[in-house]
């Protein structure tokens, strides 16, 4: 994008015009394709609509930039999750607050050494691959399945203090027990989402980003961030969970909801039932 929008240097390593023009480039693209009714964007306010000869029937949410934290983070990405439009003749606010089980497709692209593509119709999940010199994205991991086994965790434990006790004492559990393939467990934070929940996707382990005394209802945005993640994680065969509820369930109240997320093959007998959660309300 850098490249294409002929930035210098010095003004590609600033987060704000970066994320701005990201999120320009998507409604542009978006809109002038004429299959969208509605664009949720987490950079605006208020929904996108689009209507007369420009309007398809698509309700597309996205976060355009993520991992812009500061300093910024060098594997940054993108996510999105695309719903068909349920009302008829102009876009409704409607056409968007739908639960993430009614998504059709979604995705999220990771910008590093590669630009890998991770995207879903429902039927499994696929990874694919830019080939630069072809502009395409080449299908290069096919019906992806999230590991059973994973001894790696992902969380912010920087801010276990705000952690409430369940919390913390599950995240002791992760470091005094093996996880099921007999390694101590490491944690691997990079603290860019589409970075660690797609190194969780490909070799196992659980990607966490609980509630905590700042944020009481969660820092991931339902929408547009857990949601599409929750559905390429089910489809791999995994799966993504608040603590207590299925993300894919939830049916948000706004377009900028936030929830606690877990993520990961999270089976009666992983991670996250080590220890505490084995005789406490279940978290997953």
């Amino acid at each position: 994008m850098v490249r294409r929008m002929g930035l210098p240097f010095a003004e590609s390593n600033n987060p704000e015009e970066l994320n701005k023009l990201a999120n320009e480039t998507w409604i542009t693209c978006l809109l002038f394709s004429r299959t969208c009714c509605m664009l949720v964007s987490e950079d605006l306010e208020e929904p996108v609509a689009i209507e007369d000869e420009m309007q398809g029937q698509y309700a597309v949410v996205f976060d355009a930039l993520t991992g812009l934290a500061d300093p910024p983070c060098e594997d940054r990405g993108a996510i999105f999750g695309i719903f068909r439009q349920l009302t008829r003749g102009p876009p409704r606010m409607d056409d968007v607050i739908q639960p993430g089980k009614q998504l059709i497709a979604a995705g999220y692209a990771l910008y590093g050494a590669a630009t890998t593509l991770m995207f879903s119709i429902g039927d499994g999940l696929h990874g694919f691959t830019l080939d630069p010199s072809l502009n395409e994205f080449i299908l290069t991991h096919e019906n992806i399945k999230v590991p059973y086994t994973g001894h790696q965790y992902s969380v912010n434990e920087g801010r276990t203090v705000l952690y409430d006790e369940r919390t913390r004492e599950m995240l002791q559990a992760l470091k005094s027990q093996p996880s099921l393939d007999g390694k101590k467990r490491q944690l691997r934070y990079v603290g860019s989402l589409v970075a660690d929940v797609h190194r969780t996707i490909m070799y196992g382990g659980v990607y966490m980003y609980p509630q905590n005394k700042n944020n009481p209802m969660g820092q991931v945005k339902l929408l547009y961030e857990a949601a599409p993640i929750a559905f390429l994680v089910a489809n791999g065969g995994g799966q993504a969970l608040t603590g207590l509820d299925p993300i894919l369930e939830l049916v948000p109240t706004s377009i900028h909801d936030r929830v606690p997320v877990f993520f990961g093959r999270l089976g009666k007998r992983n991670t996250l039932y080590s220890g505490l959660y084995s005789s406490h309300d279940p978290i997953c």
